[in-house]
């Protein structure tokens, strides 16, 4: 699993619709199908966390809407990888 997390500052519903929508048309756009898809309102902002089974997907994902693929593998630099 490659989990994506997306933060933005805005609290409100219409940002949240606004966002939704536009990583909705995206996904459907490259026929992107995430294994879930969920989002909490946080004091800073609004967290969305989308998990993808295909790395590439989640990598576009995360680049598209200035997100971060997270877990142990995906926060490790090239540098830490390649010491292993």
């Amino acid at each position: 699993m490659f989990p994506v997390e997306i933060r933005i500052r805005e609290r409100d519903e219409d940002a949240l619709t606004a966002r939704m929508i536009a990583m909705r048309e995206w996904l459907d756009r490259r026929r992107f199908e995430p294994s879930a898809f969920r989002y909490t309102f946080t004091a800073p902002g609004i967290l969305f966390r989308v998990d993808f089974a295909v790395e590439a997907a989640a990598v576009a994902f995360a680049r598209e809407f200035g997100g971060r693929v997270i877990g142990a593998l995906a926060d490790m630099s090239p540098q830490a990888a390649a010491a292993d």
